[in-house]
């Protein structure tokens, strides 16, 4: 699920920005769901596919998100009811990473990205019918039902603090909280027992 959210946020932001300025990304742009740096401490994002610009996505936290909690369940499957664990909601936060040819060049890519969420700031199947696309048949868990996108600011000592994390030099970026991600396993855990007996007390 995590996978098919970033993927399509990486997919949408590439078609957006293409369609915004064909002239200069038409074909020289890649949006890279990526870490940063590698164990080793080399830097992941290599110059093979000759872009002259790049966006890297990078996962760097995750929060459960408590204020969607929901309680647990019964549901009938195969004529029988059985009952579920409550969904998990989770926040995510993605760092966007501009590279570009100059400084310059990054603040432009920047703008488009910020641009890119005021426009779209929820994706879900009515308004993007292809959200869940690349979900593989049977894997229902993978899909998601709705993205939220807020930016989310970094004081000057939270965003040191990443980026010494993370490893890397500082680059132009700009972070989004993405909300609410629900992970549900559609297997029960257990059968429920009949219902034998109805007891009604008037207080």
């Amino acid at each position: 699920m995590l996978r098919t959210a970033i993927e399509f946020i990486s997919n949408e932001l590439k078609v957006y920005i293409e369609k915004r300025d064909p002239a200069m990304f038409r074909n020289e742009i890649a949006v890279l769901p990526s870490s940063l740096m590698k164990t080793d401490g080399s830097f992941a994002i290599s110059n093979q596919g000759g872009e002259s610009f790049k966006i890297i996505l990078t996962l760097v936290n995750i929060e459960e998100d408590r204020i969607a909690d929901s309680q647990s369940y019964f549901g009938r499957v195969n004529d029988k009811v059985q009952y579920f664990n409550p969904p998990v909601n989770l926040n995510t936060y993605l760092l966007f990473s501009a590279m570009g040819e100059n400084y310059l060049s990054d603040l432009r890519l920047l703008s488009y990205i910020i641009s890119f969420f005021q426009t779209n700031s929820v994706f879900d199947e009515e308004r993007f019918p292809h959200l869940n696309s690349k979900v593989e048949a049977g894997k229902s868990w993978q899909k998601i039902g709705k993205i939220i996108a807020n930016l989310h600011t970094l004081t000057m000592e939270q965003q040191n603090n990443l980026w010494a994390a993370l490893g890397a030099k500082y680059m132009p970026n700009v972070v989004y909280k993405i909300r609410t991600i629900s992970f549900v396993d559609s297997e029960p855990k257990m059968e429920a027992p009949p219902i034998t007996e109805v007891t009604i007390r008037d207080n």
